[in-house]
């Protein structure tokens, strides 16, 4: 069989191609062709360069709880800058038990940003997902609040969700639980975006609050809507038009991606998701490996997903191909 792999990374455990590495060694009897992703969070700018090419610059910036951090973006050979703002702003550079999306910032995503206009970069591509915030993207604006070059950029923004800023569906209620929220801190996270959301608009003039991916990052997609040259759209399908995907698939007989949790946040347009919706278009089989999964039987049944396999299951049983 031929068989692509193309799965998220598994956040803090293993990269997108070090579980594709894993499936290739796995399965030594079948063709397997391993491809770099990303939905716009951790590992995008690695998987960007990849495909882009481009070098790497790092610099120390502020972190989400304000230690400083060590963290990386890149230009590429036309001088556009890549940034994840995972690495300035990420879950990951935070303990669980600092945790506190009342608290945690997106400035050092803007000293990112700040850095590469200094460079001479007035083109982005902003990869949005696994932060730890939940400020609307206000730090961010805060850093680059003194940038006179901002109005000359365009930002392309690759976001892992499609949610609203506020709502049901929204940044708080969605994501902030998994970013330390307590249950009595959501009313208020939700009510600050919410003012925040508003006085975005009001400045601008624009739609933003409820326009989807908005709420992408804890609101960050929020703060890029008000700025004047953006254009947001799904990470996961920038990446894969990026990789030639589509192609790919007409020479396939099955597709294998995941992510460490498997979870109705992929539900929402997370890699795997979109991975699959493309493999069913092309009636080519996709099966997810995963850390944990816990989506119900139900959910997986209308889900673009064949099955969903455990990693640990994967790695010593591999897969029934009937």
């Amino acid at each position: 069989m031929k068989i692509i792999v193309a799965s998220d990374s598994f956040k803090g455990t293993f990269s997108s191609l070090e579980i594709a590495e894993l499936v290739k060694n796995k399965l030594t009897d079948h063709e397997v062709m391993p491809i770099a992703i990303s939905d716009g969070g951790e590992g995008f700018c690695d998987a960007a360069i990849s495909v882009l090419g481009g070098r790497k610059i790092s610099l120390e910036v502020t972190g989400p709880m304000y230690h400083m951090v060590k963290a990386s973006y890149g230009i590429t050979d036309s001088n556009t800058a890549i940034i994840e703002m995972a690495q300035a702003s990420g879950l990951l550079l935070v303990s669980p038990e600092e945790r506190n999306p009342w608290k945690a910032t997106t400035y050092g995503t803007g000293q990112l940003i700040y850095d590469a206009i200094n460079r001479g970069c007035r083109d982005f591509i902003i990869g949005l997902g696994g932060s730890a915030t939940n400020d609307c993207g206000k730090g961010m604006l805060d850093a680059l609040s003194d940038t006179k070059a901002l109005d000359d950029c365009h930002f392309l923004i690759a976001s892992d969700v499609k949610n609203p800023l506020c709502g049901p569906n929204g940044a708080t209620y969605v994501f902030a639980r998994q970013k330390g929220a307590t249950d009595d801190m959501l009313e208020a996270l939700e009510k600050r975006n919410m003012e925040y959301g508003r006085f975005l608009e009001k400045k601008t003039g624009r739609t933003i609050v409820d326009v989807q991916g908005a709420g992408a990052a804890g609101g960050v997609g929020a703060a890029f809507l008000s700025m004047r040259n953006v254009e947001l759209c799904s990470g996961i399908d920038l990446m894969l038009k990026w990789q030639h995907f589509d192609t790919l698939l007409d020479s396939a007989d099955l597709v294998i991606t995941g992510e460490g949790c498997l979870d109705r946040q992929t539900l929402m347009g997370k890699a795997p998701y979109g991975i699959a919706c493309r493999a069913k278009e092309k009636q080519v089989p996709c099966i997810a490996i995963c850390g944990r999964n816990e989506l119900t039987d139900s959910e997986l049944t209308h889900s673009p997903f064949e099955k969903a396999i455990l990693l640990s299951d994967f790695l010593e049983k591999g897969i029934d191909m009937r």
